[in-house]
């Protein structure tokens, strides 16, 4: 399961790995902070074996003012589910 984090909606996205691709899973509303109680229907609907959060970097590969919200936001998925 990959999340595409953003300020104001996390896109979520699910890969099979029998057919090698992925597909959108929907999309759920950060206010002050993420929805949990939204990503956590996602996963237990999904029960995926990864979680996966997309890092945002500048063209010349520094990091984005978003950056470190997106590593931070992967760290409390990983505590939450314990998943890798």
């Amino acid at each position: 399961m990959a999340f595409d984090y953003g300020a104001r909606r996390i896109g979520v996205a699910v890969g099979q790995t029998t057919t090698a691709s992925a597909s959108p899973a929907g999309v759920v509303e950060v206010r002050s902070t993420p929805d949990w109680s939204a990503l956590e229907r996602c996963v237990r609907e999904w029960s995926p074996s990864r979680l996966l959060v997309g890092l945002p970097y500048n063209m010349d590969g520094s990091d984005t003012l978003l950056t470190a919200t997106c590593r931070a936001f992967g760290a409390d998925l990983g505590r939450r589910f314990g998943l890798p």
